[in-house]
């Protein structure tokens, strides 16, 4: 991999155009204090206190600005839910055996489908089953449905970037946002709208092709910001998330650091302009649930932001930066992979170069 220098990172890593309003749940106060209280019952951090206290306020900071519109015990069950996914997320990155890791991803993958399945069980099974009983509890048959979908495909993704951690391979751009997509949790991510804005979005605009499209879109502008500041966290350690500026110095070894980063921010700009666009034509005469669903892809992708400077997982005590962010691109220009006018052109990457096509109802 190659190594970047925090002296020397432009600053566009830390400028994200995004337009859209951020909001922040009033509910803050109560479930930093309630998540960490459940974190410490389950011993999320195996005995390190810190560590749990780390992934309960990460949880914290991520329901309070990415699903904002979260309510009562429904926010409560997905918050303590996001704590216990961040420990999820850091075994698939643990360097652990993957068949380790698959195993323990298979037997979770139906606690998420059938919380009751081990009553008896603690630790890490116990709190994954705590969670989902109560959604359960809490969320409409439909609602349910969608959010356990999107979680059980997180988990399979996961245990792809797991095998692909092991061999060791490099991927090239296509090939990495593929992979990431889905193992980043773009699906699982979209798959909580329904709950946290309390809607039931009907089937036939679900699956519109330029709903899915957006949906699609915005959650990957979320992942590769998530790319953004992961960089900056893993700077200096042995090993680090995979991230799309590696991908991108694969397929251009002679760019600096420097100049991937702006790279990779243009590909994010540019998923981000495409986003823009299509949920411009979708709120064109949508209905009300699918204004709102828009909204809850609006706020995950503008919490997102904020919750990369709040988030205890990504403050640098060390390394302090600043987050900020602008309506316009900054770096679409800088992309020279085609020639053509920023704003229609198709981005070179057969996995998501679809977004592009003529989308219609």
């Amino acid at each position: 991999m190659t190594t970047f220098d925090s002296a020397l990172l432009p600053a566009e890593l830390l400028t994200f155009y995004c337009p859209l309003v951020p909001e922040t749940s009033p509910e803050a106060d109560q479930l930093r204090s309630h998540v960490l209280a459940w974190a410490e019952t389950y011993d999320l951090g195996s005995g390190d206190a810190r560590l749990t206290a780390k992934y309960a306020l990460t949880a914290a900071a991520w329901s309070t600005h990415g699903t904002p519109h979260a309510r009562g015990e429904v926010a409560l069950a997905l918050c303590d839910y996001n704590a216990w996914a961040w420990v999820a997320n850091d075994l698939a990155t643990s360097g652990r055996p993957t068949c380790e890791i698959v195993a323990a991803f298979g037997r979770w993958e139906r606690v998420i489908r059938s919380p009751r399945s081990w009553p008896e069980a603690g630790g890490l099974d116990g709190a994954l089953a705590n969670a989902f009983s109560r959604l359960r509890t809490h969320l409409t048959p439909l609602q349910w449905e969608r959010f356990v979908a999107g979680q059980s495909q997180w988990l399979l993704a996961m245990s792809w970037e797991a095998a692909q951690r092991e061999t060791g391979v490099r991927d090239n751009v296509n090939d990495y946002l593929a992979q990431r997509f889905s193992a980043g949790g773009c699906y699982s991510a979209a798959a909580y709208v329904d709950a946290v804005e309390n809607i039931e979005l009907g089937e036939h605009d679900w699956a519109r092709p330029d709903v899915r499209a957006a949906a699609e879109a915005a959650m990957l502008t979320a992942l590769l910001d998530n790319d953004r500041y992961s960089l900056l966290k893993d700077l200096g350690k042995p090993t680090r998330s995979r991230n799309l500026f590696d991908a991108l110095q694969y397929e251009h070894p002679d760019d600096t650091p420097a100049e991937s980063v702006v790279r990779g921010v243009a590909v994010r700009d540019r998923v981000m302009d495409r986003y823009l666009q299509l949920r411009t034509d979708i709120l064109t005469g949508a209905s009300d649930d699918l204004a709102q669903y828009m909204t809850g892809l609006d706020l995950i992708i503008s919490g997102n932001i904020d919750f990369a400077a709040t988030a205890v997982r990504y403050l640098l005590p060390d390394s302090p930066h600043t987050v900020t962010t602008t309506d316009h691109p900054t770096t679409l220009s800088a992309d020279t992979d085609t020639d053509t006018d920023p704003d229609t052109r198709t981005p070179p990457y057969p996995t998501i170069a679809w977004w592009w096509d003529r989308l219609t109802p």
